[in-house]
């Protein structure tokens, strides 16, 4: 349970730095309470959608996912990024390679935060 908390901060920080850096992503919001709000609102949907929907989407793609070495994979991730989108008023992505970009982005970050929190636990 603690380990999802942290998967969830994790991406909510993600989602807040990808929006700062990246022109097609945008949090709105008056207040910079809104807008952490709404990250972490959009990092508890991503991760809900990462746990349950992603792994099913997965095997039903196992076979694209084959044919191009796992780029589909990007794709995928989009797609969830794009439902998250959908759902969350105050998330906003632009375009089809917004997404993909904002995508890679996150998971980047989330994979390199990952690996620092969790390098200590890994070496037990």
């Amino acid at each position: 349970m603690l380990r999802w908390i942290l998967d969830w901060v994790i991406l909510t920080f993600s989602i807040s730095v990808a929006s700062y850096f990246l022109p097609f992503i945008y949090i709105s919001g008056e207040a910079t309470w809104e807008r952490i709000k709404i990250a972490f609102i959009a990092g508890l949907v991503l991760g809900l959608f990462n746990l349950i929907v992603k792994p099913i989407i997965k095997i039903f793609s196992l076979p694209i996912n084959i044919l191009t070495l796992g780029l589909f994979n990007i794709i995928i991730n989009a797609g969830m990024l794009w439902l998250v989108d959908l759902i969350i008023k105050g998330l906003e992505i632009e375009g089809f390679w917004g997404y993909v970009w904002s995508s890679l982005v996150i998971s980047i970050i989330s994979i390199i935060v990952s690996k620092v929190i969790f390098y200590k636990e890994k070496k037990q």
